[in-house]
Order: structure tokens, then sequence, then C-alpha cells
């Protein structure tokens, strides 16, 4: 046997001295290797959890390998039942319970994490934009107007939501795992629309949630169309990051869009 992989004389007797089968050999294996095979060893599953059961692995033994690694997944009424038929005790339940409570708990802290994260770049987003927004109006010189009959004013007007919702909306919306995004834009209002602002929120998910990195490359992006849409119409938009993402494999984007902004332009003045 290789020198680095010192395995317990103990699982190793007792592999040999049951002849199980090729399952229990290998969970055995596993669960029973050095410190740094055990270290990149993943939870225990319910399968495994199962099989071990079944081939009359000692209770006390198995409530250690439990301890030891940890479960990934959640201790329900199914997995609970399927234990209890398997021949699960007392201390295989409490042991695969707390440890399922661990699991839960580390799942939801990292998804609070992930909210917590996109919540921050979005009001970061938000404050860049107001900052830009000021700056502009500290810089514009100020200019007379004169009332001109059928005149165009473009107005920026404050909507909930719900009512931008029937003003304008998107449809068609898709993206790539480089980040690339396209849709279209509908103007269902009697008005054209006019700097049409998309607020383009890339989530980073990681692939081990129990394990989140430090290194999050989330962001939300704000993307304005340079186009007028005419009342009724649509517009169809295509953004690309730049530069482009770099490839990972500890994770992935989830890619939201939607309308952070527009102005209405109205015929022969502003609305009353």
């Amino acid at each position: 046997m290789h020198s680095g992989l010192q395995i317990d004389t103990r699982c190793w007797r007792a592999i040999c001295a049951t002849s199980r089968s090729a399952t229990l050999v290998t969970i055995l294996l596993v669960v029973c290797a050095s410190p740094v095979l055990a270290q990149a060893r993943k939870a225990l599953t319910l399968d495994e959890i199962s099989d071990l059961i079944k081939n009359a692995v000692r209770p006390n033994r198995i409530a250690q390998l439990v301890e030891e690694h940890g479960v990934g997944f959640e201790l329900d009424d199914r997995a609970l039942r399927r234990l209890k038929l398997d021949g699960a005790n007392e201390t295989v339940l409490l042991a695969v319970k707390n440890m399922s409570a661990r699991y839960t708990e580390e799942r939801q802290r990292a998804r609070r994490q992930q909210e917590e994260a996109s919540r921050k770049l979005e009001e970061q987003a938000k404050r860049k934009e107001e900052q830009k927004s000021r700056l502009t109006k500290v810089t514009e010189p100020t200019k007379k107007t004169k009332e001109v009959p059928n005149q165009k004013i473009t107005t920026a007007t404050v909507r909930s939501p719900e009512a931008a919702s029937r003003v304008v909306n998107l449809r068609n919306v898709m993206s790539t795992e480089a980040g690339k995004v396209s849709g279209e834009v509908v103007n269902n209002s009697q008005q054209t629309l006019r700097d049409v602002q998309l607020q383009i929120l890339y989530s980073w998910r990681w692939k081990d949630e129990n394990r989140p990195g430090k290194d999050d490359p989330g962001k939300a992006i704000y993307h304005v169309l340079k186009q007028d849409i005419p009342a009724g119409r649509t517009v169809r938009f295509n953004y690309e990051p730049s530069p482009p993402f770099a490839a990972r494999e500890d994770g992935e984007f989830d890619i939201g869009v939607k309308i952070a902004g527009f102005a209405e332009v109205f015929e022969g003045g502003a609305p009353r």
C-alpha cells in the first residue's frame, strides 16, 4: 500500500474480517484515510450513511464519522424515515440530526452573506449614479429657456415600481456565462421614452455555499440606452462587459436585469 496513505488499522481489519460489499469498502477507505485525505473529503451523503448502516458498521463508529465529516443534506421527514427503515438507532439519528442542523445553518448563513453582498453592490452602484448625476447638474451651464409652442419637453418622473412597469418593461432577456446580456425594452406608454437606464446585477453564487470565498466578483452595472423608444414600440438592447469576465470554477454569476430609470418626452409641454 502507498506510504502516503495511512489507513486506520481498526478500519482495515473490519473491512478484511467482514468481507463486505465493494460499496462499503470504498466508503470506509475514504472516511478512515489520513488527515490530509480527510480534509479533502466532502460531507457524507444520505446514501453513504445508509450503506454504512446496511453493512452493519457499528452505530458508534457511524456516529463518529458523521461528527467528523458532517453531512451534506437536510434531515427532513423523507431522510429520517429512510434512515429508520435502514436500521439506524438513536445514536446515529442524533449525530445526523446535529450535523444536519449545522449544515442547514451554514447554508442559510452563506445565503444571507450573498444577499447582503448583492445589496451592498446595488447600493454602491446607486450612490455612484447619484454622485454622477449631482456632478452633472453642478457643471452644466445655466440656460434661460423660452416657451416655444409645441416644444418637446423631457421630464424624469418619480414612479413606484408597479407604476413604472406599466410604462416600460423587459422581455426576452437572455444572458451567457461570459456575462453578455440581451433583450428587448417595450414602451407601453403614449409618450416617447428617452435615456432608459437598465440595472444589470451580477450576483456571484459560490459552487460550495458552505465554504464561500473572499473574492466575491459580484457587481452592479447601469447601462443607458442611446436611442429613444417611440410610444408603443420595442427596442432591442445588448450589453457586453469590458473587459470580459475571467473564467472561474468556484462558482457562477446569477444575472438579473431591471429598469432603473427613464425620462418621458411630452409634446407641447410638461404634464400637469
